[in-house]
């Protein structure tokens, strides 16, 4: 019985030579202690980032549109003012990128035969870039434009309907956020 268990032994051990060759067990074990630590803590961020579900639902509170006009502390033309100059900006912020792009997209292709690859690279990226900064534009005119919407029809609250869906229900939303006079 000596040799069996002599034999399996020497096994385990030569198996264990044969890994830590390929994978080095005592150094990917540290490794893995080591590293864990930082993802610990990053989860316990993220967390405590997001509140904890509670056994009881609380109810939001809802304010009318005459309280939320009175709580922002301007008055309504006031109001209107900000956020029309504000969404003229956003529109602004939505268009430019995209006309620098045609024409960045028409001085390519009119020299297309001539530029190197990298150059096309290149432009791929300020393109990505540049829609991203347009898709921004575009959803702050698109939030400045609900927020007129409900000044203009007096809603707010769940109740009165001014919530988002009802103002993308009941509106050309694409053809009012893009409309930019004043």
């Amino acid at each position: 019985m000596n040799k069996p268990d002599s034999r399996l032994k020497r096994g385990l051990k030569a198996s264990t030579c044969f890994l830590n060759i390929l994978l080095p067990l005592s150094e990917t074990r540290r490794i893995a202690r080591v590293s864990i630590r930082p993802w610990r803590t990053l989860m316990n961020r993220v967390q405590g980032l997001y509140p904890q579900k509670s056994e009881k639902k609380q109810g939001t509170m809802s304010l009318s549109w005459q309280e939320a006009v009175r709580d922002s502390g301007f008055t309504p033309a006031q109001l209107q003012q900000q956020y029309r100059a504000s969404k003229y900006r956003w529109v602004c912020v939505f268009i430019l990128p995209m006309g620098l792009l045609v024409l960045l997209m028409g001085a390519l292709l009119f020299h297309a035969h001539t530029l190197p690859m990298m150059i096309w690279i290149k432009a791929g990226f300020f393109a990505l870039i540049g829609m991203a900064v347009s898709a921004l534009g575009f959803m702050r005119a698109l939030i400045c434009e609900y927020r007129l919407w409900q000044l203009r029809e007096k809603r707010v609250s769940k109740e009165e309907r001014g919530e988002f869906r009802a103002f993308l229900k009941e509106t050309a939303w694409i053809k009012k956020t893009l409309n930019i006079k004043r």
